[in-house]
């Protein structure tokens, strides 16, 4: 009887150990539901006491490690919540109670939030390797690449994610702008047009699309689009600097002039944009004879970058036009009030003038007779106005018009000198060069005459 009751005890005690046992197994789970449901509640601190309590008990249990690191990245502790999800990565079977697809995603944005663009990368290509279509994750990829400057894969990643779904507008412009880096510029115009009408991308796009028609020679395109660009600080400067370039290239110089001159308090000191702008505009001037202030502009980038290109050179040759009274008014008059006393000097040169060219503001060819020589081809005389060194492509050039012209030789006149390769060019041998030197000596002798007349 005595050895009934002690069996009946023993089996008692293990009924209750067991099913304390499965109490217990039972009870971690319901007190992380119970976690769950005060986080999402936003109890977060009751929430944390109890994760705390049961990893003290059991602490690779995984679903509560999920939690905290859940509970983590709400407190913004994401060094922390990084390193807890790394942790569950760690533990055999921990796709039993989570997915490592969840996992991922949590690891890829923390490692955006803490700009560790690499690894967040890999987080992607993790999630991508189980799913390659997955949109968020091509989507991501490619802004975490973008980031970095990787325009090659941004452009790959962002143009699959955009093709599962075309609304996803945060992508349109850095898609666009991957495609602008890697020459793809009807992709980069299609989603530079979609970001017109965002008020936080409209800018951006409109500057974008103003390179790609100025390279297309749209020209009217392009600076309709730096005009809307120039509207936002961070591109004024960038936008008239753009359009006074398409001006001096089709030489509206004083529609350049005027469009820099308006940006010029935009300037920033000692800066290599700031310089090569208001390089452009001493040009701009330079070539609408307008010396002074050209002077005025050579000298103010000398004070900031005494060796940017040829500054230095260029004050030293205006200074010494304006110290030149009569080379002064050969750059300050136009090629019509000049013309005179080119004819005068084409005459002392025996020539008679039979016909005029006037290619630019600074260039005129003449051809002519040689008055003693009557019964020879005409010559061409070209009249260059430039304080820039004629090159030997500038010579080879006016001996190919000479040719066309069916002309026996040619006449350089400059206001400048002439380099030494355009002195030994092959077809210097035909032509006669008048350079700054020269010209000023026969200005001394022609001056006097004109008034005359």
């Amino acid at each position: 009887m005595e050895i009934i009751k002690i069996i009946i005890v023993v089996i008692s005690f293990i009924f209750a150990l067991g099913f304390l046992m499965i109490f217990r197994v039972l009870q971690i789970p319901s007190r992380i539901k119970k976690a769950e449901e005060l986080f999402n509640a936003g109890e977060y601190t009751l929430a944390s006491e109890i994760v705390k309590t049961v990893l003290e008990k059991k602490k690779e249990y995984v679903p509560a490690k999920y939690m905290r690191a859940k509970i983590l990245i709400y407190q913004k502790q994401y060094l922390l919540a990084i390193s807890e999800l790394n942790s569950i990565l760690q533990i055999p079977d921990f796709t039993k109670h989570v997915d490592e697809l969840q996992i991922q995603y949590h690891l890829a944005e923390l490692y955006n939030l803490t700009k560790q663009w690499q690894k967040e990368i890999q987080s992607y290509k993790i999630i991508l390797s189980y799913n390659p279509t997955d949109q968020t994750a091509n989507q991501r990829v490619g802004l975490a690449y973008f980031k970095q400057k990787n325009y090659h894969d941004a452009r790959e990643a962002l143009l699959i994610a955009l093709s599962y779904n075309p609304a996803i507008t945060e992508a349109y412009l850095p898609v666009a702008v991957s495609c602008f880096q890697m020459a793809d510029y009807d992709n980069a115009e299609v989603y530079f047009l979609r970001c017109m009408d965002r008020k936080d991308t409209g800018g951006e796009a409109a500057f974008y699309l103003g390179q790609i028609y100025h390279g297309k020679k749209d020209l009217d395109a392009a600076i309709k689009m730096y005009e809307r660009a120039k509207k936002e600080k961070q591109f004024y400067t960038k936008c008239v600097y753009k359009i006074a370039e398409i001006h001096f290239k089709l030489e509206n110089y004083s529609d350049a002039i005027d469009e820099l001159e308006s940006g010029l308090h935009s300037l920033k000191k000692r800066d290599e944009e700031s310089i090569a702008y208001r390089y452009l505009l001493a040009e701009c001037y330079e070539l609408n004879n307008q010396i002074s202030e050209a002077l005025h502009h050579w000298e103010q980038i000398e004070q900031e970058s005494p060796n940017f290109r040829n500054t230095q050179m260029k004050i030293e040759e205006y200074k010494e036009i304006l110290a030149d009274d009569t080379l002064k008014k050969m750059f300050t008059a136009t090629l019509e009030e000049i013309h005179p006393v080119l004819s005068e000097i084409i005459a002392q040169l025996n020539y008679n003038i039979i016909s005029k060219t006037t290619l630019s503001k600074s260039l005129i060819i003449y051809k002519a007779f040689n008055t003693k020589k009557i019964n020879e081809p005409p010559v061409l005389i070209c009249f260059d106005r430039s304080a820039k060194e004629i090159s030997e492509s500038q010579i080879q050039s006016f001996t190919q018009r000479i040719h066309d012209e069916k002309c026996k030789n040619g006449i350089f006149i400059t206001t400048s000198h002439f380099s030494v390769k355009a002195k030994s060019s092959p077809g210097a041998r035909q032509i006669e060069m008048m350079d700054k030197d020269a010209l000023a000596k026969m200005l001394a002798r022609t001056t006097g005459k004109v008034k005359k007349k």
